[in-house]
């Protein structure tokens, strides 16, 4: 599983003139943030969760905000940052960094905004192949092209108006790579006119295709666009979805791993609506906590576990919460009534403060009139699961609310 997403962070942006002149295209502000921080939060809630920095221009403006970045992050994330001394061109900056990264690791452009499930890119394709996501243009004049065979391996790397047949598919920035494909290589190379075509000769380099919205803020244009177009991309619809009955089967207070069994297509579920342009939320009553049944910890742990399962289908949860208290419970502090505990929408409040959500066309999912309950108190449709496929009652009333 690829936990790792390193960000490379550019040279001096010469196209944004001023803007440029003293920070780095990445760390210009979008929507009242740095680009750089929303491009971390992605990733972070695609379940990346090490977020490695390839600065080279004025890596000490970076360096300034660093801290900032870390205390925005959640539990178990980390931002690290590797520094060109000198520049070395876009495949140069990651054998800078090979000593800071992972066997495998995403990588994106710290200039482009590219919608889509970036863990497409990261199930393994099979020896020293790498992957590299795609994305469909009418007229390819201003790009270098890749041309995709049958098998969906990339033959060719194009250059800028050599493009033979239609359709045309460019680099949309975001890759999954291995170190080997790096270790030995010189220090200074390009990895889009370098490495990329070698990798397509030789069969290595896999094209992932993704119809998602896509923006270089590289140009006054493109970057003035960015201002609105990209917080609006932000603000999505929810699936919020209960746990015990819903994602896994309820098999009376599930602490551990070796009492989780998923509910048949509960991960196709959750990956369908990842790729369905869906907040993934989980809200779960976790009374067996402060009944003595078992501690936050080891809901926490059966978490991280249940996250890197869903990540290895392809899938991830954006976020998540759970109330552990009970007014019946025997644990000193938790044997209370408390707004998070479902039917109260506590929980689905909590997530909607934190997050863009487009209240109106989201979803909740439960097993229980009380998880119905508390979408509607949080002015979400709530909808009871019949404990079948969990994929096939997801995908039919996603379909359906958007027909609506």
């Amino acid at each position: 599983m690829v936990e790792q997403c390193a960000i490379l962070l550019g040279g001096m942006g010469t196209r944004l003139g001023e803007l440029t002149r003293e920070t780095p295209k990445p760390l210009l502000p979008v929507g009242g943030r740095p680009f750089v921080e929303l491009l971390i939060r992605e990733a972070w809630r695609m379940g990346f969760r090490k977020v490695l920095l390839l600065a080279g221009y004025r890596p000490e403006r970076v360096l300034s905000m660093i801290d900032d970045l870390r205390r925005a992050l959640p539990r178990n994330c980390s931002v690290d940052i590797s520094i060109e001394n000198e520049p070395l061109g876009t495949g140069g900056a990651v054998v800078n960094a090979l000593p800071y990264l992972d066997e495998r690791f995403l990588l994106i452009n710290g200039d482009t905004w590219f919608d889509f499930n970036w863990n497409a890119l990261c199930a393994d394709p099979g020896e020293d192949v790498a992957s590299v996501a795609i994305r469909e243009i009418d007229l390819a004049d201003r790009y270098e092209t890749i041309e995709v065979g049958g098998d969906g391996r990339a033959m060719r790397v194009a250059p800028r108006g050599e493009a033979q047949q239609a359709p045309f598919y460019v680099n949309g920035g975001v890759y999954c790579f291995s170190r080997s494909q790096f270790e030995g290589r010189q220090k200074c190379f390009s990895l889009e006119a370098d490495l990329l075509p070698v990798l397509a000769r030789a069969g290595k380099l896999r094209a992932v295709r993704s119809e998602g919205y896509f923006l270089d803020i590289g140009v006054p244009e493109a970057y003035a666009r960015s201002q609105y177009e990209i917080p609006a991309r932000q603000r999505r619809p929810a699936l919020f979805l209960d746990r015990d009955g819903v994602i896994n089967h309820d098999d009376s207070y599930v602490g551990s791993q070796d009492r989780f069994r998923w509910m048949p297509g509960s991960k196709e579920a959750i990956r369908y609506a990842n790729e369905a342009g869906y907040f993934v939320f989980v809200v779960t009553n976790q009374s067996g906590v402060a009944r003595g049944y078992y501690t936050t910890q080891d809901v926490v742990g059966l978490f991280d576990w249940m996250q890197a399962e869903l990540r290895e289908a392809g899938g991830y949860i954006d976020d998540w919460r759970y109330c552990p208290y009970h007014p019946d419970g025997v644990v000193e502090g938790l044997s209370i009534a408390h707004p998070w505990r479902k039917p109260q929408p506590g929980m689905l409040l909590d997530l909607m403060a934190h997050w863009d959500v487009d209240a109106a066309r989201s979803l909740m999912v439960g097993d229980q009139v009380s998880d119905v309950a508390a979408a509607e108190a949080a002015g979400v449709q709530g909808a009871l699961f019949s404990g079948q496929s969990l994929y096939t009652f997801v995908r039919e009333r996603l379909l359906n609310r958007d027909e609506e």
